[in-house]
């Protein structure tokens, strides 16, 4: 590895639908996921500590990872908490405000099943057991393709009903679907929050845009062979080749260095 990375999960159940295979992890990989990242020496961090990392030490360690959930389904509450809890793990959930204790109806034109999400009471018991939780705007609208004013609500008025519900302060924010372009980017820091998760893939290091933290997301499909090429080479889609061609890629930028280099000479 090479810097921090950002996990990111959406539902931890058996797919109800094709098309949401993919947004699936089962619940017998989650926790061999989790499992093997307290037992492979991993610095499973919380997202404050990654962040204050990045701010104080100028780099991560290498091995810190964080966990996080996209959109808020119940499966987080009932079927992830206790994994969580057995590893020591902490995490974060993204969350959008107007749909607790409603269902996912922003994925419906995907020929999704429909999925519970979070309750109040659901919420406040994931507080108090250490989860963080993060915005995910108030509805899921795609960000890019909406006015500024309404974005602005969506952000202003998704924190502001997450910390009523909470007692405190809500710091982190998510993209939905990862849209996100200059404006909204803008909007979220205007907001008040202190970093955001996007889609992006790669390792988070000092240098990474805190408006725009790298996420690794993790597919229904992967194996746990394929969800350590994920952490080593911070990358989403890797294939059992791709670690031969990362390293023949690499080769040949150095060798096409050491070609310019003699060159110049």
């Amino acid at each position: 590895m090479s810097g921090a990375i950002i996990l990111m999960y959406h539902i931890i159940d058996a797919p109800r639908t094709a098309q949401e295979a993919k947004y699936c992890c089962s619940p017998r990989n989650f926790e061999k996921q989790m499992r093997f990242l307290r037992t492979a020496g991993f610095r499973v961090a919380a997202l404050d500590t990654l962040l204050s990392a990045l701010d104080e030490e100028g780099e991560v360690q290498d091995n810190m990872v964080a966990v996080t959930f996209d959109d808020g389904f119940v499966c987080a509450h009932d079927t992830a908490l206790p994994v969580l809890r057995q590893h020591g793990i902490p995490a974060t959930i993204f969350v959008p405000s107007d749909r607790i204790g409603k269902s996912n109806d922003w994925m419906r034109s995907h020929a999704t099943a429909p999925r519970a999400l979070l309750s109040v009471a659901q919420l406040r018991e994931l507080d108090r057991a250490g989860i963080t939780v993060g915005s995910h705007t108030r509805t899921h609208p795609r960000l890019t393709e909406i006015g500024a004013a309404r974005v602005a609500d969506e952000l202003r008025g998704s924190k502001t009903a997450l910390e009523q519900i909470l007692g405190k302060r809500v710091d982190y924010f998510a993209y939905p679907f990862g849209l996100c372009n200059e404006v909204v980017r803008y909007e979220v820091e205007r907001a008040g929050y202190r970093a955001a998760c996007s889609t992006r893939s790669g390792f988070n290091r000092s240098t990474v845009d805190r408006f725009l933290l790298r996420r690794i997301e993790v597919y229904g499909s992967d194996s746990i062979s394929g969800f350590r090429r994920k952490l080593k080479f911070g990358a989403n889609d890797v294939s059992p080749l791709y670690p031969l061609r990362y390293y023949a890629g690499r080769l040949a930028a150095r060798t096409g260095l050491n070609r310019a280099g003699q060159g110049d000479a």
